[in-house]
C-alpha cells in the first residue's frame, strides 16, 4: 500500500449480509403489523396506513443503525444483525400475544430489555415505542393506556441502558425498582381510566411486576453476555486458518501469509503486554495489508473486504489507518500494529547475515519507533509514553524477527 498510489478518500460500505439482515427486520414488522391488524378486524384501507408507516419507520431506524456503526457509536459491542433480526421477532411475539391479553396489562417492559442487548440505546427505545404505538392503535385505545405503554417502556429503557454498563448486573435494588414500576403505573393508569379497583386487577399488576422482574434478573444477563461473547468469537473466526480470508491470503502469496502471521502474533504480545485488546491487536495485525490482494486503491479494497466479511468495527479502522496514509492511528491496538509492521517489513527487507546479530536487531527497532514517536506519530492513538516504551521493549525482547 503506498501512499503516492492512494489517491481515493477511505470510504464507507455496507456489507451486503447486514442488508438482507435488516431487509429480515423489516419483513418480520411487515408480517406482524398486518397480523395485528387482521386479528383486530382492521378495515383494509386502515391496514394499508399501517403498512406504510411501517415502511417509513423501518427505514429511519434501519438508517440510525447503520449511521451509528459508521461513527463509531456502538457501545460496548458490534451491533449483530442477525441476532438483531432474532430479537425483533420476539418483541414482535410478544406484542402478537398482547392481543389477547387485556388492555393495561400486555409485558410490554419486556421489549427493552430484549433489544437493548443486541443494539444502541436510541434504536431498542425507537423500535420498542413503535411497537406500542401499533398494539395501541389497532386496539383503539384510550389515552391513559397509551401512557401507561410508554412510561413502562421508557423506565425499563434506562433501567437496561443503566444495568448493561454496570458491573454488578444482580442487584437487589434495581429489581425492586422493575417490580414497584410496573406495579404503581399499571394500577394508577387503571384506576385513571376506570375510577375503580378490585382485588383482581391487583393480582393482574403484581403478576406483571413480577414476570417484569424475573425475565430481568435471570435473562436480561444471560442475552446480554450472549450477544458479547458473540462479539468476541468474531475474532476468533477471522483468524480461525480455515477463514476464508486467511486462504485467500495464503494462496495469493505465501510470503504475505507468513508477514500476516508475524505481525499478528506480535501484535498481540505487545497488546497483551499494556492492557490493550489483543484479539483486535491481532485481527488488525493479520489483515492489515488485506488491499494488497485486490490492488489499487489497496485502502478503499482492504476496507470493502473486511466490511462485506462482517469484521469487527476496531478491525476495520485499524485497516483504514493502514501505514497512516489517510489517518493516523487512532487508538492503542492501530498504533501498535503499525509499530509492529513496519519493524517486521523493514527486517525483512534487510538481509539474513545483517540481522544474524540480536544487537544490529535492537537498533533497528529502537531507531524506528523513536523516530516514529519523535515525529508525533502516535499522539492521537490514546497511547501514553509509558506503554510506547513497554511496546519497544516487548519487541526488543523477542529473539528475532526473521
Amino acid at each position: 500500500m503506498k501512499s503516492s498510489k492512494q489517491k481515493i478518500k477511505k470510504k464507507e460500505y455496507i456489507a451486503r449480509i447486514r442488508v438482507l439482515y435488516l431487509l429480515l427486520c423489516f419483513v418480520i414488522s411487515l408480517v406482524s403489523v398486518v397480523a395485528i391488524s387482521l386479528l383486530n378486524n382492521l378495515l383494509i384501507d386502515q391496514t394499508l396506513c399501517t403498512v406504510f408507516i411501517t415502511i417509513v419507520f423501518s427505514i429511519v431506524i434501519s438508517i440510525s443503525i447503520m449511521h451509528k456503526r459508521s461513527k463509531k457509536e456502538l457501545v460496548d459491542f458490534d451491533t449483530s444483525y442477525s441476532r438483531l433480526c432474532l430479537r425483533i421477532l420476539y418483541c414482535w411475539a410478544i406484542i402478537i400475544v398482547g392481543n389477547f391479553i387485556p388492555e393495561f396489562f400486555v409485558p410490554v417492559f419486556l421489549l427493552p430489555i430484549i433489544l437493548t442487548t443486541v443494539c444502541d440505546d436510541m434504536v431498542s427505545l425507537m423500535a420498542s415505542l413503535y411497537m406500542v404505538v401499533c398494539l395501541c392503535y389497532v386496539h383503539h385505545s384510550n389515552n391513559l393506556v397509551i401512557i401507561c405503554y410508554i412510561l413502562l417502556v421508557l423506565i425499563s429503557q434506562a433501567v437496561s441502558s443503566y444495568m448493561k454498563s454496570s458491573e454488578d448486573r444482580m442487584r437487589a435494588d434495581v429489581i425492586i425498582i422493575i417490580f414497584s414500576s410496573n406495579v404503581i403505573i399499571t394500577l394508577v393508569c387503571y384506576y385513571l381510566a376506570n375510577y375503580h379497583m378490585t382485588w383482581l386487577i391487583v393480582i393482574y399488576a403484581a403478576l406483571l411486576g413480577t414476570l417484569s422482574a424475573l425475565f430481568f434478573g435471570l435473562l436480561f444477563n444471560l442475552l446480554l453476555d450472549k450477544s458479547r461473547k458473540d462479539f468476541t468469537n468474531k475474532y476468533h473466526i477471522i483468524l480461525d486458518k480455515n477463514y476464508s480470508l486467511v486462504k485467500d491470503i495464503k494462496n495469493y502469496s505465501l510470503a504475505e501469509y507468513t508477514h500476516a502471521i508475524k505481525v499478528s502474533e506480535l501484535s498481540r504480545k505487545c497488546a497483551n503486554e499494556i492492557g490493550a485488546n489483543e484479539l483486535c491487536a491481532a485481527c488488525g495485525g493479520f489483515y492489515y495489508r488485506l488491499g494488497k490482494m485486490e490492488g489499487e486503491p489497496e485502502i478503499d479494497n482492504a476496507i470493502k473486504l473486511a466490511t462485506n466479511n462482517c469484521f469487527p468495527r476496531d478491525v476495520i479502522t485499524i485497516l483504514s489507518e493502514y501505514g497512516g496514509i489517510l489517518e493516523k492511528p487512532s487508538s492503542p491496538e492501530s498504533a501498535i500494529v503499525h509499530m509492529v509492521d513496519v519493524l517486521v517489513t523493514k527486517i525483512e527487507l534487510l538481509d539474513e547475515e545483517t540481522m544474524s546479530s540480536s544487537w544490529n536487531q535492537d537498533m533497528v527497532i529502537y531507531q524506528t519507533l523513536n523516530d516514529y514517536s519523535q515525529q508525533g506519530f502516535y499522539d492521537n492513538s490514546g497511547l501514553s509514553m509509558n506503554q510506547f516504551l513497554r511496546v519497544r521493549q516487548r519487541l526488543v525482547n523477542e529473539e528475532s524477527f526473521i
